[in-house]
C-alpha cells in the first residue's frame, strides 16, 4: 500500500514537474532506466569524455587503461608464453629432460613473481602494460610484442581524479535533471534535444538547437572525521636485526649457505623471549596463551603500519669456491636466503609459534647476489671482504589468550567526504542574421563630423568669382 501511495505521489510530482521521491536507496543501474533510459542515452551521447569518467568511477583515480594512448601486451606473459613453448618443444626421451624441464619451471616461477609485483605500478595491468610516449613506440615497433592504439584511451583521463564517487541517488537526480532540461526547452523530445538541427524555443535574435554538451563536475568538497575508539593492542614484541661476518662469530660458513653461529644464537634468544613473555602471562593467570607472527602493528599516533617479515641476504665479493665453485653470487644467496627461511621455520615452529610467509631478498648491495667492493685477490684482505656477507631478519610477534582484549586492526579514524555535483548543460546557439541587419539598419546614424579645436583655420578657402 505504502509503495502504491508512493508512486501516486511521484506520477502527480512529475506532472507538476517537481521532482520524484525516492523510498530508499536506488539501486546502483536505476538511473540508467529513469524515464526510459532516455536521460542516461543522451547523456552518453552529449557528455563530455571525463563526465562519462566522473559517472562511472566508484572513487578513486582513473585506470591506467582510460589515461595512456597506446599499450601492448604484458612483457612477463609474453615471456612465460616463450617459456612454455620451450617445455612443449623438449625431447622427453633425452637424458637431461628433467633438469631442463626443472630448470624452466623455476624461470616462470620467477617471472611470475616479476609479473605479480609489476601490477602494483600504475602502468600496468594484468593484460597490458600502456605509455603515452611515443619514443617509447618507436622503441619497440620492430618487436614480437609493439604498442597499439589504446582503444580504451580518454582523453583528459589522467587529470581525473574522484574523491567523492557519485552515489546511485546522485545519478538518479542528474537523469531527473536531464528530463526537466528536456521538458522545458524541447516539450519532452529526446531526439529534438539529440539533434543539433531542430530548433527548439527561440527569440528574435537567436536560434536555439538542440543540446550540445553535458558537462560534470564535482564541487565543494569536505573531509568529516570520526574519531574510533581503538582497542589496546596485544602484547608482543618485533625484532629487527643485521647480523655480519667478524669479531669470530659466523653468518654463514665461507662459501656454504647452512646459518652459522650468529644466526643460531640470535634465532635462541628470540625463542627465550617468547617463553619468558608467555611466563609472566602464565604467572598473572592467564590460560591458553598462543603467540603467532604478525605483519601489522599500531603506531605512536594509534595509525595501523605495517612490519612485515623480511629475510635479506648476501655474499661478500670473493669468488666462491668449495661446495659455491659453480655458483654465482645470486645463486649463493639465494640459497642462504632459503635455508635462513627454514631454519627459521623450523625453530620458531617447535616452539609453538604460528608462522607467515617472510619476503625473501638476495641480491645483496650490488644486485648481483654480492655486497662489498670487488675483490682485490689478496688472501690478507679476506677479512674486510667477509664483513659484506650479511643476513637481516626483521620479524614481530604476538601474544593471545582468551582473556586479553580482542584486537581489531583498524583505522584510528573514518573519512567521510562530502560535497555536490554540478552538471551543465549547453544548447547549440545560432543568430538569426534577418533580424539582426534589420536591426543594425534602424539603430544606423549618419557618422558625426571631427569637433573643432574653436581656433580659425590659417588656410585661405577658394574664393567663387562673383558675377554681376
Amino acid at each position: 500500500m505504502k509503495k502504491e501511495i508512493l508512486s501516486e505521489v511521484n506520477r502527480t510530482r512529475e506532472i507538476m514537474g517537481l521532482g520524484v521521491i525516492l523510498e530508499q536507496d536506488a539501486n546502483p543501474d536505476d538511473y540508467k532506466k529513469y524515464d526510459g533510459g532516455e536521460p542516461y542515452k543522451l547523456f552518453l551521447l552529449k557528455a563530455t569524455p571525463t563526465s562519462k569518467l566522473y559517472m562511472e568511477s566508484t572513487g578513486g583515480e582513473t585506470t591506467g587503461a582510460q589515461k595512456f594512448q597506446y599499450r601492448r601486451k604484458h612483457p612477463r606473459l609474453v615471456y612465460i608464453e616463450k617459456v612454455q613453448v620451450k617445455i612443449e618443444n623438449l625431447d622427453k626421451t633425452k637424458r637431461n629432460y628433467d633438469t631442463k624441464l626443472e630448470n624452466y619451471m623455476a624461470i616462470i616461477e620467477k617471472a611470475k613473481q616479476q609479473y605479480n609485483k609489476s601490477l602494483e605500478l600504475p602502468r600496468y595491468d594484468k593484460k597490458y602494460v600502456y605509455t603515452s610516449s611515443k619514443d617509447s613506440v618507436k622503441k619497440v615497433r620492430g618487436s614480437d610484442n609493439p604498442y597499439e592504439e589504446n582503444p580504451e584511451f580518454v582523453k583528459g583521463a589522467r587529470g581525473v581524479k574522484v574523491d567523492i564517487p557519485l552515489t546511485p541517488n546522485e545519478k538518479f537526480e542528474l537523469m531527473e535533471k536531464i528530463r526537466n532540461y528536456v521538458n522545458k526547452y524541447y516539450e519532452g523530445d529526446y531526439s529534438a534535444a539529440a539533434e543539433t538541427k531542430k530548433i527548439s524555443k527561440k527569440t528574435s535574435t537567436t536560434r536555439y538547437y538542440g543540446i550540445l554538451s553535458i558537462k560534470l563536475k564535482p564541487g565543494k568538497i569536505e573531509i568529516i572525521k570520526d574519531e574510533v575508539e581503538q582497542p589496546e593492542p596485544l602484547p608482543g614484541f618485533e625484532n629487527k636485526i643485521q647480523l655480519t661476518d667478524g669479531g669470530g662469530n659466523s653468518v654463514f660458513p665461507n662459501n656454504e649457505w647452512e646459518v652459522g653461529d650468529q644466526i643460531t644464537k640470535w634465532a635462541e634468544e628470540t625463542v627465550e623471549t617468547i617463553n619468558s613473555m608467555k611466563s609472566q602471562f602464565a604467572q598473572k593467570g592467564y590460560k591458553d596463551i598462543t603467540v603467532e607472527m604478525t605483519d601489522t602493528k599500531y603506531n605512536d599516533s594509534g595509525k595501523v603500519v605495517k612490519i612485515p617479515y623480511t629475510i635479506a641476504t648476501s655474499a661478500s665479493r670473493i669468488p666462491n669456491g668449495g661446495k659455491a665453485k659453480d655458483l654465482t653470487f645470486l645463486e649463493l644467496s639465494e640459497k642462504r636466503a632459503e635455508s635462513v627461511k627454514n631454519y627459521l621455520q623450523q625453530v620458531f615452529s617447535s616452539a609453538g609459534v604460528k608462522m607467515i610467509e617472510p619476503i625473501i631478498s638476495f641480491q645483496g648491495g650490488n644486485k648481483d647476489g654480492s655486497s662489498g667492493p670487488e675483490w682485490s685477490g689478496r688472501n690478507e684482505d679476506r677479512p674486510e671482504y667477509e664483513e659484506h656477507k650479511y643476513c637481516k631478519i626483521a620479524v614481530a610477534f604476538k601474544l593471545s589468550s582468551p582473556g586479553f582484549e580482542i584486537e581489531v586492526l583498524g583505522e584510528p579514524e573514518t573519512e567521510t567526504k562530502v560535497g555536490e555535483w554540478n552538471m551543465n548543460i549547453r544548447r547549440y546557439t545560432k543568430g538569426r542574421p534577418f533580424k539582426d541587419f534589420i536591426s543594425w539598419i534602424t539603430s544606423w546614424e549618419l557618422p558625426k563630423g571631427r569637433p573643432s579645436s574653436g581656433k580659425k583655420s590659417t588656410i585661405n578657402p577658394i574664393g567663387c568669382p562673383a558675377f554681376d
